[in-house]
C-alpha cells in the first residue's frame, strides 16, 4: 500500500516532537539493607510498618532494598513482627542475648541490658547481618526501635 493510504506525513522533521515520550527510567535496589528491630511485646504489624516507613522516609532509603529483619530470639514469636515479615516476604533472623551482647554498638542502653540481657537489640541485630550501620537506633511511636545496616552482598534468600 502507498503511504498516503495510511494518512502518514512523509516529511522529514528536523526538530524533536514535543509530544514524544520521555525515555524510560528504571530504578533497581539490591536487597542490601538489614533492619534491626526491637519492640514492646504485642506491638501491632501496622505500628511496625509505620515505624519502618518513617525511618526510611527520614533517611531517604528505599523499602525495596530491605533484605530482612533481625532481632532478639525472644521476639521470634512476636505476632506483629511475624505478620510484617510474611506480608513483605522478608526473612526474620534471630539472635540470642549472648550473641548480641558481643556486638560493639554506638548507643548501648542500660535499661535494655537490664530487661533483655544485652545492651542493644536493634543496632546489634542490624550489625549481625550487615557490616555498616547506616541508621543508628530510632525509636518510633514509643514502642518500636529501628536500626538499619548495609550488607556487603545482596541477600538472595
Amino acid at each position: 500500500m502507498h503511504p498516503e493510504s495510511y494518512n502518514i506525513d512523509g516529511r522529514f522533521k528536523d526538530q524533536p516532537d514535543e509530544t514524544a515520550p520521555s525515555p524510560a527510567k528504571v530504578q533497581w535496589h539490591g536487597r542490601v539493607l538489614w533492619l534491626g528491630i526491637g519492640c514492646i511485646r504485642g506491638t501491632e504489624k501496622a505500628v511496625i510498618d509505620r515505624a519502618i516507613r518513617a525511618v526510611f522516609k527520614r533517611y531517604h532509603l528505599s523499602l525495596a532494598a530491605i533484605a530482612g529483619i533481625a532481632t532478639l530470639d525472644t521476639k521470634a514469636d512476636e505476632r506483629g513482627l511475624i505478620a510484617y515479615c510474611q506480608e513483605k516476604g522478608l526473612p526474620l533472623k534471630t539472635f540470642t542475648a549472648e550473641e548480641l551482647r558481643d556486638t560493639n554498638v554506638p548507643n548501648p542502653s542500660a535499661i535494655v541490658n537490664e530487661d533483655m540481657g544485652t545492651p542493644s537489640v536493634a543496632e546489634a541485630a542490624a550489625l549481625k547481618m550487615g557490616e555498616t550501620l547506616l541508621v543508628s537506633k530510632q525509636i518510633e511511636a514509643k514502642s518500636v526501635t529501628v536500626a538499619v545496616s548495609l550488607a556487603a552482598r545482596e541477600y538472595r534468600g
